[in-house]
C-alpha cells in the first residue's frame, strides 16, 4: 500500500504541535444565511447539504500544525441516510406497533416497555455509526481518519451501562463515562495510525461524589423552602428559589464538566503523541451561558455560530506533544459507509 505521506517529511521533529480554529462569524454568517435560505424554500429538505456545509467550513477552518482539515462528505449521503433508516426501519416499526396494539390491546403496555431497551441499543448505534461515518469523511495531508466498525458492540454497551447507571442511581457515572470513552477511542484511527486511551475513573469519583452530594443537598433545601413558601403563598421567595437552583446546579455542572473534560481528552494517545486539555471552570460556564442565550433569543438559529465558539474552546485548550512518524502511516483501509448518520436523524442526535 503506498505511502500517502509522499512529499511530506517522514518524521516530524516537532514535539509540540499546533491545532486552530481559525474561522471567524463573519465568514460564517454568509453560509448560515444561504442555509436558512434554501432550507425554508425546500421546506426542510436542504437541511442535510446545510449541515454538509457547516461541516466543511468548520473542517476547512480548523488545522494542525497549519495544514487545514478536510470534509468529503456530501448532502446527498445524509439525505440518502435518513431515507433508508425511514423505510427500513421507523415506517415499519411504526406500522408494527399499530398493527399488534390494534389488534392486541392487552399487549400494548409490554410493547412500549420492550421498545425502551431496543431504543437505548439503537441511540448508542446511532451515535457510533455517526462517528464512522464523519472519521471516514475527514481528511488531513490526504490521509483519512476511521472508526473501526464496531456500532453493535457499542449499542450493546449503551444497555449494559444504562442498567448499570440506573441501579447505582448514577454514583457509578464516572466509571461508566469512561468505559465508553475508551471504547469510541480505542476504535479510530488516522490512515493505519491508532489511538489508544486508557483512561481511568478513579480521579473523578471524588469530583463526581462532591457534585452528587451537593446536588442532593440543593435539591433538599430547595424542597424545604418552597414547601413553607407554597403554605404561606409567599411567590416572591418561590422565583428566588428556583433562579437560586438553577443558578447553583449550573455552575456545579460546569465545574464538572470541565474537570471531565480535561481528563478524558488528557488520557489520549496516537503514536508517540500525548493530548493535554486544561479548560477552566468559568470558562466553560461562561461560554455555555452565552452559548444558551444565543440559541434562546434567536430560537436555535445561531447554534452554527455556536458550535464554531465550542470548537474554537477546545483548539484554545489543548496542548499536543510529542513526535509523529509519517513512514509509519498509510491509507486507511476503511472507506467507511456508503451513506451516513441515518439514525442520527431519526433521533435528533445532533
Amino acid at each position: 500500500m503506498p505511502n500517502v505521506s509522499e512529499g511530506i517529511s517522514s518524521v516530524n521533529e516537532n514535539t509540540q504541535h499546533s491545532i486552530k480554529y481559525v474561522g471567524e462569524a463573519s465568514m460564517l454568517l454568509p453560509i448560515v444565511i444561504m442555509n436558512l435560505f434554501l432550507t425554508i424554500v425546500t421546506f426542510g429538505i436542504y437541511r442535510f447539504w446545510a449541515k454538509t456545509n457547516i461541516r466543511k467550513y468548520l473542517w476547512a477552518q480548523t488545522q494542525f500544525d497549519g495544514e487545514p482539515f478536510e470534509y468529503t462528505g456530501t448532502g446527498g449521503e445524509l439525505f440518502m441516510g435518513a431515507i433508508i433508516v425511514f423505510f427500513v426501519f421507523i415506517l415499519p416499526l411504526l406500522i408494527g406497533i399499530g398493527v399488534l396494539s390494534t389488534n392486541f390491546p392487552v399487549l400494548t403496555p409490554i410493547i412500549m416497555i420492550a421498545l425502551y431497551p431496543l431504543f437505548v441499543f439503537l441511540i448508542g448505534v446511532a451515535i457510533y455509526r455517526a462517528q464512522v461515518y464523519r472519521m471516514s469523511r475527514t481528511k488531513w495531508r490526504a490521509i483519512r481518519g476511521a472508526q473501526l466498525p464496531r456500532s453493535a458492540a457499542y449499542g450493546w454497551l449503551t444497555i449494559k451501562y444504562a442498567v448499570l447507571y440506573f441501579i447505582s442511581l448514577g454514583l457509578l457515572m464516572p466509571y461508566i463515562t469512561c468505559k465508553m470513552w475508551n471504547f469510541m477511542m480505542d476504535n479510530k484511527r488516522f490512515g493505519s495510525a491508532v489511538f489508544r486511551c486508557e483512561v481511568k475513573s478513579k480521579p473523578l469519583f471524588k469530583i463526581w461524589l462532591v457534585t452528587y452530594v451537593a446536588v442532593i443537598v440543593l435539591l433538599g433545601g430547595f424542597i424545604l423552602v418552597v414547601s413553607d413558601a407554597f403554605i404561606t403563598q409567599n411567590f416572591p421567595v418561590i422565583i428566588g428559589a428556583y433562579i437560586f437552583l438553577f443558578v447553583a446546579t449550573t455552575v456545579i455542572f460546569a465545574w464538572f464538566q470541565s474537570k471531565l473534560y480535561n481528563h478524558l481528552i488528557s488520557g489520549l494517545k496516537f503514536q508517540d503523541v500525548g493530548f493535554e486539555f486544561d479548560l477552566e471552570a468559568f470558562e466553560f460556564l461562561k461560554l455555555s451561558v452565552v452559548n444558551t442565550l444565543l440559541l434562546v433569543f434567536t430560537l436555535g438559529l445561531a447554534a452554527p455560530f455556536v458550535l464554531q465558539r465550542w470548537v474554537r474552546l477546545f483548539c484554545e485548550n489543548i496542548t499536543i506533544n510529542g513526535q509523529i512518524n509519517f513512514d509509519l502511516i498509510v491509507q486507511s483501509p476503511e472507506s467507511g459507509p456508503q451513506f451516513g448518520e441515518g439514525l442520527v436523524e431519526a433521533f435528533d442526535l445532533g
